[in-house]
């Protein structure tokens, strides 16, 4: 589900599919200040749904997000050389196979979160804030008051080389939730957890951005909720 939030137009897309035997999620979000955000955004999702399909089953799942994620930077650089504009995205994706291994690229700060009962594991935002949170000067509740807390360390499309984060997880008995920053830098996990755990995933989409909404976010909001 994806909300327009405080802003004028929704730059957020997202992917939701099956290739190859392999469930395939993502969420990336046009850089607002940025111009054709929208388009950054939707170049990243089709570029990535080509990809998979391209490379599974014959090449791994971490290289063929890699791959992806390189291209989708390619693209996007090509379309600013072309247009002389400065379009960005961020962009997180998961792999899921047929036995709940899970496979994550992240670029950016929209984030792929696991969620137990028990836990909440997310990926590491590429940005200034988490900077700060990695380096003990700022905990996370701090990071989500902050007011820098939207300033990156990398996109897609403003470079010719981007860093790829990479992660393999486990995601049976778990959800997976991925977000635009328009959800989690306003919610904080407690609130995503307990929304997550008692809510059947249409119902969670929809309670998650009503919490957003609640909580004041000026951001587009988009969510993808999976249960295996």
């Amino acid at each position: 589900m994806s909300d327009t939030g405080g802003r004028e137009q929704n730059e957020d897309a997202y992917f939701t599919g099956q290739v190859a035997g392999y469930h395939v999620f993502a969420v990336a979000d046009g850089l607002g200040g940025h111009a054709c955000g929208e388009v950054a955004s939707r170049m990243a999702v089709t570029i990535l749904a080509e990809a998979v399909g391209e490379g599974l089953p014959e090449t791994g799942p971490a290289a063929v997000l890699e791959r992806a994620f390189q291209r989708i930077n390619t693209a996007v650089c090509a379309y600013n050389q072309e247009k002389n504009l400065n379009a960005a995205t961020t962009l997180s994706a998961a792999i899921v196979g047929g036995s709940g291994r899970c496979w994550i690229g992240t670029v950016g700060d929209c984030r792929t979160h696991i969620i137990t009962p028990s836990s909440v594991w997310h990926t590491r935002d590429q940005s200034y804030v988490q900077d700060l949170v990695s380096a003990g000067m700022l905990s996370p509740a701090e990071a989500m008051l902050h007011p820098g807390k939207n300033i990156l360390t990398q996109a897609l499309g403003l470079a010719a080389r981007v860093q790829v984060d990479l992660d393999e997880r486990e995601l049976a008995g778990a959800v997976l939730v991925i977000s635009s920053d328009g959800l989690h830098d306003y919610i904080p996990e407690s609130t995503i957890q307990e929304i997550v755990m008692t809510s059947d995933p249409d119902t969670t989409c929809r309670r998650l951005i009503g919490a957003a909404r609640d909580a004041a976010s000026t951001d587009n909001i988009t969510v993808i909720v999976a249960r295996l």
